[in-house]
Parts: C-alpha cells; sequence; structure tokens
C-alpha cells in the first residue's frame, strides 16, 4: 500500500503458469449473474447501501456476460478502459468520501504464463476520506487478495 500525490494505491501481484487467453476470459467475465466469486457477498454487501444512487436497473448489471466495453456498466462499477487481454479499469459507482478504481492488468511471460496485477486507486475526499481508506484497509486487502487467487484459481493458474 503506498501513496502517490494525494491518491492511495494497493497492489496485489501474482504470476501464474495459466495460460494469458484463460486468466483473461475470467477476467472479462466477471461480475453480473457469475457474481464476484468466492467474495460475491462481501462486494454485493459494500454496494448495497448505495443501491439509490446507482444508475437504473438491478445492482448485478452486465450487457454480455462474457464481453465488456467501455461505457458499460459492470454491476456497482463503470468499465472506463479496456484493452483486452491486457488491461480493464474499472470506475466506483458505490458512494464514499472519494473516488476510486479498480485497475486489472495481465504481462505475457516468456514461459506462456502471465504476470496478473490488481490495483487499486483511492483519491480521497478531505479528512474523512483518508479516515475512510485506512478504516476499510484491512477487509479491502483481504477481498482483494482473494479476488485475485480466485480469477487466477478458475483460470487454471
Amino acid at each position: 500500500m503506498g501513496r502517490t500525490r494525494g491518491f492511495y494505491v494497493d497492489t496485489v501481484q501474482r504470476t501464474t503458469t495459466a495460460d494469458p487467453e484463460a486468466v483473461w476470459a475470467v477476467v472479462e467475465g466477471i461480475g453480473g449473474e457469475r457474481g464476484w466469486y468466492s467474495t460475491d457477498r462481501l462486494w454485493a454487501a459494500r454496494a448495497v447501501p448505495n443501491r439509490l444512487g446507482l444508475p437504473p436497473g438491478r445492482l448485478r448489471h452486465r450487457e454480455d456476460p462474457d464481453r465488456l466495453a467501455a461505457g458499460q456498466r459492470l454491476d456497482w462499477w463503470t468499465v472506463e478502459a479496456l484493452e483486452p487481454p491486457r488491461r480493464l479499469q474499472l470506475r466506483s459507482l458505490v458512494r464514499m468520501p472519494g473516488e476510486a478504481w479498480l485497475d486489472i492488468g495481465l504481462e505475457p511471460a516468456a514461459d506462456g504464463g502471465c504476470r496478473y496485477r490488481q490495483t487499486t486507486v483511492f483519491r480521497p475526499a478531505g479528512a474523512a476520506g483518508r479516515a475512510y481508506w485506512y478504516a476499510m484497509l484491512a477487509p479491502h486487502q483481504a477481498v482483494m487478495g482473494r479476488l485475485a487467487s480466485d480469477i487466477l484459481g478458475r483460470a487454471g493458474g
């Protein structure tokens, strides 16, 4: 966990023997009716207080169960950037004292596997945002570590 120019950044990085295309398929298929794997209930619980503030529709929302596109809603996120099969950036729609992004990136390795990097970026809004970050840090790190393990496990890594 680090701080860079007013942003808090937390990164989970792993290497896997799984094929990068298999990992990407799991990354791009996340959310919607498939959920968020073993962390699904925690993500959903975090988003429940925001139901009234989310765009119209169900809390779970995907246009296509297998493919994403920039600008689409993905549950309580907006797909901000998409560069298949290398990068997915999501912007949080959850109410909080600040703004948050989740960035998932893949780098193919020479041995056929890949390096998986999952980065959370939080821009706090004042003292309340900074307090929120530190209050949520331990559960955040547990959920993010588990999410990375789930994605790589489902990809065969």
